[in-house]
């Protein structure tokens, strides 16, 4: 039986969770209630050309830095556990969506950033209780398109006309997952 998933625009309150230019991007949000690292694979994949970034605010008490280690990935740590994986190969992809995987089902957030000429320094995210969440220093005209994977979907940010509207969207979503278009903005 196929997952179901929804597509919609993002509602305001999402929107206002990450501090930056609103005008600029469109906000599609994605409901899936099973995020796997297949999914997150075949998403980037099939929306991005390599280079990408994931941002991990939290990597669960360092085990995934091991991993990393282990795995010869390099990364930029920003705190004790959160770490920036600038992702260039499908090995990387691979292993990298594995550890999203893992985090997201633990109710952690995973930040996802595709453009031109972004540096990994540039991500690090600001998150204070009862504010939107800030990338202090990213130039925002560098970024193309921010994804945020959570629990149960993703949310894209996006200046591209490739995801600018929900009806788009389901063509990045791999075939074992079925579209509820009664919930959708389609």
């Amino acid at each position: 039986m196929k997952k179901e998933y929804f597509v919609q625009y993002s509602d305001q309150s999402i929107i206002n969770s990450f501090d930056f230019p609103k005008d600029n991007f469109v906000s599609i949000t994605v409901g899936i209630s099973e995020i796997t690292h297949d999914l997150i694979t075949s998403l980037v994949q099939k929306m991005f050309r390599l280079p990408i970034f994931f941002v991990l605010e939290s990597m669960i008490f360092g085990y995934k830095k091991e991993t990393l280690i282990e795995n010869k990935v390099p990364f930029y740590e920003f705190s004790s556990d959160g770490a920036i994986i600038k992702v260039d190969s499908i090995e990387k992809l691979e292993l990298v969506s594995g550890l999203a995987e893992v985090l997201v089902n633990n109710g952690l957030s995973v930040f996802i950033f595709h453009g031109e000429g972004i540096v990994e320094q540039d991500l690090i995210p600001s998150r204070r209780w009862n504010k939107p969440i800030k990338f202090n220093n990213v130039d925002i005209n560098k970024v193309e398109t921010f994804v945020d994977v959570y629990e149960v979907g993703f949310t894209i940010f996006s200046k591209s006309d490739l995801f600018n509207s929900p009806g788009k969207i389901p063509h990045y979503i791999p075939n074992h997952y079925l579209l509820d278009i009664n919930s959708s903005d389609i």
